[in-house]
């Protein structure tokens, strides 16, 4: 019985990721035609980033209510309905297109359902995966789904690249309806519940089951701890997404091909630190692992600074970012998965759902709100001291959250 019950796990687990996979892969290539299309159609940045504000904030608002259901029905309904939704939105901005043609309001629409009913499917999906694969299994199953979405950073955008020029926004969009209906087939056919306890929700008002899900992260002081680490982490990390374009622009002229070069060699690092992470087994002193990667991503952030000071030439510094952002982003891998690989093990199955819908809601949340303030810095602040600051100060509140005295009466080092 038991050897049934691993063999299942594992086919749950290359489920899973081939599943991400594929809406990784659809999502990245349809996200790349439509931000070509939106900015070849209006020629304003302003467009292209309210896009990607409809595709963060309902997310970001409706995931605490995604918690609340996440723990208060079956999963595997919500992953599947979810899915379904997701698909036949695509199917119906297909026939939009055919019949009135594609519009700036259709992407805004679709990318806000997408984000929201995305919450639901995602939050769903990640308070599943110790019921689905095990709880010693949990490492392997955050890095799959970290190795899909990085494949789908590098693969979106090459293959996009390649079909935009070529193709009409109809063959984007049924590429994406394609992916995601595979997926959706794929994920009615995994098990939820393999490793499940039998739980019996209380019946209580969705106010009163969201109440309780603070209440009970309250009482999680490690799980709080590693939540703000993952804040702090996602806010100072924005001086990098919106501050390295403008420097290696606006600073040192350096071509726009180099650009999206030094780009996708962040998209490599996650590569290799995601499968790196899925082919070792566990972290014994997972905390102590998270602390030495976000060292070492506040150093390379304080080190994207060196160039501006020291002036490099620009084929130097494009070597030189290429390999910083390499590093940096590799290392935002292994800070944040073990992470998640706790507080997956920490949390019980019962609030699993409402404690990572807060979770969504203040680690997505605070990315477009560190943009704005970092967008605004950038204007009015040298840039090499924007980034020598931030890394110092993300050092300090890395230190501060995860010291040795805070954590000392937690089993996980």
């Amino acid at each position: 019985m038991n050897e049934w019950i691993e063999r299942r796990a594992m086919i749950n687990l290359y489920t899973f990721f081939v599943s991400k996979l594929l809406t990784s892969l659809g999502f990245g290539v349809f996200s790349f035609g439509i931000s070509l299309y939106i900015l070849q159609l209006t020629g304003s940045a302003l467009s292209f980033a309210t896009n990607i504000m409809f595709n963060v904030l309902p997310r970001a608002l409706v995931a605490p209510l995604a918690g609340y259901v996440a723990d208060r029905f079956p999963r595997k309904i919500i992953v599947v309905v979810s899915m379904a939704g997701i698909t036949a939105s695509i199917g119906a901005l297909i026939i939009y297109t055919e019949l009135y043609g594609i519009s700036v309001a259709a992407i805004y629409t679709i990318t806000a359902i997408f984000s929201m009913i995305g919450a639901f499917n995602g939050i769903a999906f990640s308070s599943s995966i110790p019921n689905m694969v095990g709880k010693h299994n949990v490492q392997k199953g955050m890095a799959f789904n970290q190795v899909s979405y990085s494949i789908g950073a590098i693969g979106g955008p090459t293959i996009g690249g390649m079909m935009y020029g070529f193709v009409s926004m109809e063959v984007f969009l049924w590429a994406m309806f394609i992916a995601y209906f595979i997926a959706l087939c794929l994920e009615a056919s995994m098990n939820f519940t393999l490793f499940a306890d039998r739980l019996v929700a209380k019946k209580e008002s969705m106010v009163a089951s969201m109440r309780s899900g603070f209440v009970y992260l309250k009482s999680k002081p490690l799980v709080q701890s590693l939540l703000m680490t993952q804040v702090c982490i996602n806010f100072f990390s924005a001086a990098i997404s919106v501050g390295l374009v403008f420097v290696l622009v606006q600073r040192l002229s350096v071509e726009s091909t180099q650009v999206g070069i030094i780009q996708g060699a962040g998209a490599i690092g996650m590569l290799v630190a995601s499968l790196y992470l899925s082919m070792r087994g566990d972290l014994v002193r997972p905390l102590r692992f998270v602390k030495r990667a976000a060292t070492v991503m506040c150093i390379a952030m304080i080190c994207i600074a060196v160039p501006l000071v020291a002036g490099f030439s620009t084929s130097i510094a494009f070597i030189y970012y290429m390999l910083l952002m390499f590093v940096f982003s590799a290392m935002s891998i292994w800070a944040n998965t073990p992470i998640g690989v706790v507080i997956q093990r920490e949390v019980d199955d019962a609030h699993r759902g409402r404690v990572f819908g807060i979770i969504e809601t203040l680690a997505v949340g605070i990315g477009p709100i560190g943009s704005l303030i970092y967008g605004a810095l950038f204007d009015y602040i040298d840039a090499s001291l924007i980034f020598i600051i931030s890394g110092l100060l993300l050092l300090v509140m890395i230190y501060i959250l995860l010291r040795a005295s805070r954590l000392k009466h937690l089993s996980p080092r």
